[in-house]
């Protein structure tokens, strides 16, 4: 089952058009990140319980059609892989099964303490690992 989070569009997120910012989506992307956290059973506060940070080092958008104000938008998405010390973000932004957006993130584990790379700690490590079917 995919990760899911929902947003509904708020005025501030729009821009002159009366559509939502292209910018706005990587916000998207890191609300859906959060709520995911959430349904694999973390928060952030696992990240300064690990005393690690978790940075976005590549983000990709593609822009398919517009949402506006008012529109309920569910975010799905995945893991797509996770590496020793990183892991791939996938989302698809979708309003009534209409293709608004898709894009991904890939992010890396940092040692909060000195900013350098870091294995990916547990418990991340076994919640971003592949489920057998």
């Amino acid at each position: 089952m995919p990760l899911t989070a929902r947003v509904r569009v708020r005025t501030y997120e729009l821009d002159s058009f009366g559509h939502v910012n292209n910018a706005v989506y990587l916000q998207y992307f890191e609300e859906a990140r959060s709520e995911y956290l959430l349904q694999l059973g973390l928060s952030f506060d696992d990240f300064a319980r690990t005393q690690t940070q978790f940075v976005i080092t590549e983000a990709r958008v593609r822009y398919v059609s517009s949402a506006r104000y008012g529109d309920e938008l569910l975010i799905t998405g995945e893991i797509e892989s996770a590496g020793p010390a990183t892991a791939l973000f996938t989302y698809k932004v979708t309003r009534d099964g209409t293709l608004i957006a898709e894009g991904e993130t890939r992010g890396a584990f940092l040692s909060a303490a000195t900013g350098r790379p870091i294995r990916t700690p547990e418990p991340f490590k076994s919640a971003f690992a592949p489920k057998a079917s």
